[in-house]
């Protein structure tokens, strides 16, 4: 029967492919991010550990060495904790040297994860020492990468931060790090005990270096248990060690299960496009209910006769069902088909940051997923118009001139009903895209606090060997030495207007902040409360090259180095928090808490405030210190300039490899680049719901033209009694139009009441825009009822060129 009519049929199945593999695709990530399991043993026991100051509604403050002790040993609530901490490293040794991001833990940190290596070993308990333990385990991609997929690599050397590493063993190319890291994936990974050089031989409770920490919990022991055990063994240290938790901070330890840390912030995200694609299914599926309506004119006689010569009607039901749930899994195998060959391509349009990327994959639950939504959709869109068809009144229809019977004026109610409903679903979803389109507007008005344009910036990372006696940059003048002798090589580059040197923390734009603890001369009571600031290092022409304002003092200079009086900027935020109407220039502050043996430091300039830690995110208070003056081993160098960055690029590397072979430059790109990726997961909301809401809008233009068009074919002989009677024209389009337009108001109602109670669920999304946002409630509906007049207007037309006498002839 589908191979009779093969234009049905082609349209049929690429119509209902388009819809099942949007929502294939959609299903196989968030069944993958969201539904499936973490890929570990147990993975209910695995929780992240928080440290909050809750007196400073700071959250997540790090770790420190002494608190990560007492909770492995002591707390009664952990199996192994370690520490989780990505940082950059140097691989020197082969043609040049490579940045790599390497992970440092705890030797218990693979335990923890049950994880085995594909080649070699992991680490053990065994290998632990106070330090770093020398030995490393490198991934599948550094393996093939660094050394071609060698099967003897096992025990070979590898140059990292000028120490030598044995490479004791590879993990399997599925295995990640199931968490954030710096820029790309895990490299290496490498363990220590944090109590030996390079770290403090006697930390201190204040000293939280650790910015993140993951546990596995006791056998039986629920994460709520696990909490309440942990509050009370938290209260216990902090009435043990009152000076390091003074109550005013109110410092509490938080669990949070692994997998909803990792993937929470994105599940109202994958949700809401899960439900696009699935409205975008159920109005292709009235699309083709419609179509089918209108074939099923053809097959009147058909079914009349099967009916006559003694066909029940339930069997008539099953058999147009058939073919209907047929169509549907030839379109659902295209599908298949269609989101396996594009994988590669669909997963390039996915957030940067979205976890578990690698895990997404046809599986056999998205195959049973699939199985099922085919043939849901084949009864969803057959089922109507099997019922309609299989009417006992078609039998009505053997008579000759059974054109304009009852049958075919119930069929057409039944489709303007379900137009009606398709202009409903298409408004909910343009309304969605309307509402995520006002918000990244206003996203992208939004004043940053500096001139991202035509600025560029490359990461630098300096060596930092274990032991530091072999530290060429240990003394602070030398890395600020390198800093200078880099900062005049970039500046004298063509094209290039102005350079500054920062810490290598500048602008996370989503990634960790750089928070730092810091006291204020005079004002204990406050600072026992550990107020946090965004901390920053900035070179002396940072401030000019940014653009960002000066309100009062002065900015760095060349003179404030090493050497002369310790000084910092702030910003307006801060300075209105804590120096409210005072002129805070002069007053003085430290790092760290009120016992810190830091140095007190001059307040000379307040600055306007800029959003480094992302355009949406509130503007948090800022810290600036010179760079020359503390400088560290991650640099970030920010250059002014006209050129393209590809130009200008193999320049810095050429300039920074001539004062240090063995230093690496990466992450060159622009500023606008870096908010732009920065934006990435509202951008892929937009993009998808967006790119859905026009295929709405499209099929929704679609059914009214169908419907309309077949309501004037069934009308031909009315139209031309009126004609012939006296109507003009113009009185043949305004019934034709006005009716159209009738079928359009109730669905734009019906549309508009489904939005107030459907975009509630985008809260979380938008940005600057309220969830009844005018502009869009009044925009949108008169954007879709203009498509949908235009789609009444075409078969209007045709209706007015009805010739009258053609028309009598027809019955």
């Amino acid at each position: 029967m589908l191979a009779k009519t093969p234009g049905f049929t082609i349209v049929a199945i690429l119509t209902l492919a388009l819809g099942i593999g949007a929502n294939v695709a959609i299903f196989s990530v968030v069944h993958a991010v969201l539904l499936n399991a973490l890929p570990f043993p147990h993975p209910e026991q695995l929780v992240r550990v928080y440290n909050d100051l809750r007196g400073s509604n700071i959250p997540d403050v790090g770790m420190g060495i002494l608190e990560l002790q007492d909770f492995q040993e002591r707390s009664g609530v952990f199996q192994d904790i370690s520490p989780i901490w990505p940082i950059n490293a140097n691989v020197t040794g082969g043609d040049r040297p490579e940045r790599v991001e390497a992970l440092t833990t705890s030797p218990n940190y693979f335990t923890i994860l049950g994880a085995r290596a594909r080649l070699g070993r992991v680490f053990t308990k065994q290998d632990a020492v106070p330090g770093f333990s020398e030995i490393t385990v490198i991934s599948d991609g550094l393996w093939k990468r660094r050394f071609g997929s060698d099967p003897n690599v096992l025990g070979k050397k590898l140059r990292l931060d000028n120490d030598l590493y044995e490479v004791i063993g590879v993990m399997p190319p599925e295995f990640r790090h199931p968490g954030r890291t710096l820029e790309t994936d895990v490299d290496l990974w490498i363990c220590a005990g944090y109590v030996a050089a390079p770290f403090p031989t006697q930390p201190l409770r204040a000293q939280r270096f650790f910015p993140a920490t993951m546990g596995r919990l006791k056998p039986g022991l629920s994460v709520g248990q696990a909490q309440a055990q942990l509050d009370a063994y938290a209260a216990g240290l902090a009435r043990q060690y009152p000076t390091d938790y003074p109550p005013a901070q109110g410092w509490a330890v938080r669990l949070a299960p692994y997998q909803e840390d990792l993937v929470g912030k994105f599940r109202t995200e994958l949700f809401v496009l899960f439900g696009a694609v699935g409205v975008v299914l159920l109005i292709a599926c009235v699309n083709l209910a419609n179509l089918m309506l209108s074939r099923s004119a053809s097959r009147q006689r058909e079914v009349a006769i099967r009916l006559v010569l003694g066909a029940g009607r339930s069997r008539l039901i099953r058999q147009l069902l058939t073919e209907s749930v047929l169509l549907a899994s030839i379109a659902g195998a295209a599908a298949l088909v269609m989101v396996v060959a594009l994988k590669t391509t669909l997963l390039a349009f996915a957030p940067r940051d979205l976890p578990r990327l690698n895990e997404i994959a046809i599986s056999g639950k998205v195959l049973l997923f699939a199985f099922a939504i085919s043939i849901l959709t084949g009864v969803v869109f057959g089922l109507a118009p099997a019922l309609q068809a299989a009417s006992p009144n078609q039998v009505a229809n053997l008579r000759e001139g059974s054109r304009g019977s009852g049958s075919s004026r119930r069929q057409t109610r039944t489709s303007r009903v379900l137009v009606a409903s398709e202009i409903a679903l298409s408004l909910v979803l343009l309304i969605g895209a309307g509402l995520l389109v006002r918000s990244f507007t206003q996203l992208l008005g939004v004043n940053p606090g500096f001139n991202p344009h035509g600025i560029l910036t490359t990461h630098i990372w300096l060596p930092v060997p274990n032991d530091p006696a072999t530290d060429p940059y240990r003394p602070q003048e030398k890395r600020a030495e390198f800093e200078r002798e880099l900062q005049r090589r970039v500046s004298a580059l063509p094209g290039v207007e102005m350079v500054s040197v920062n810490d290598g923390f500048s602008f996370s734009f989503g990634a960790q902040p750089n928070n730092a603890v810091f006291t204020m001369e005079g004002r204990p009571d406050e600072s026992n409360r550990a107020p946090t600031a965004d901390f920053m290092a900035a070179g002396p022409d940072f401030f000019r090259l940014m653009q960002i304002p000066l309100l009062s003092g002065r900015v760095f200079n060349d003179s404030d180095d090493t050497k002369s009086l310790k000084v910092v900027l702030i910003d307006d935020t801060l300075a209105r928090r804590y120096w409210p109407g005072e002129d805070p220039i002069g007053k003085r502050v430290k790092f760290g808490p009120v016992d810190s043996k830091q140095p007190w430091m001059e307040i000379i300039g307040v600055a306007g405030n800029i959003k480094s830690d992302g355009i949406d995110a509130p503007s948090a208070p800022h810290m600036y210190v010179p760079s020359y003056q503390n400088p560290g081993y991650a640099m970030t160098v920010y250059l002014r300039t006209a050129m393209s960055p590809g130009t200008l690029s193999d320049s810095i590397r050429h300039e920074v490899q001539a004062i240090d072979p063995n230093v690496p430059v990466f992450g060159v790109r622009t500023m606008d680049e870096v908010i732009e990726r920065s934006l990435s997961d509202r951008r892929f909301a937009l993009q998808v719901v967006g790119a859905f809401a026009v295929v709405a809008l499209l099929l929704a233009a679609i059914g009214i033209y169908g419907v309309m068009a077949y309501s004037v074919s069934q009308r031909t002989h009315e139209i031309g009694i009126r004609m012939a009677l006296g109507a003009q024209p113009r009185d043949i389009l305004r019934m034709t139009v006005g009716e159209g337009m009738l079928l359009v108001a109730f669905g734009l109602a019906a549309g508009v009441a489904g939005s107030a109670l459907l975009t509630r669920f985008l809260q979380s999304m938008l940005f600057g825009v309220r969830l009844s946002d005018p502009i869009t409630y009044g925009a949108v509906p008169l954007l879709l009822g203009a498509v949908a007049l235009f789609a009444s207007y075409v078969p209007a037309r045709r209706a007015m060129q009805v010739d009258p006498l053609v028309a009598l002839r027809e019955e």
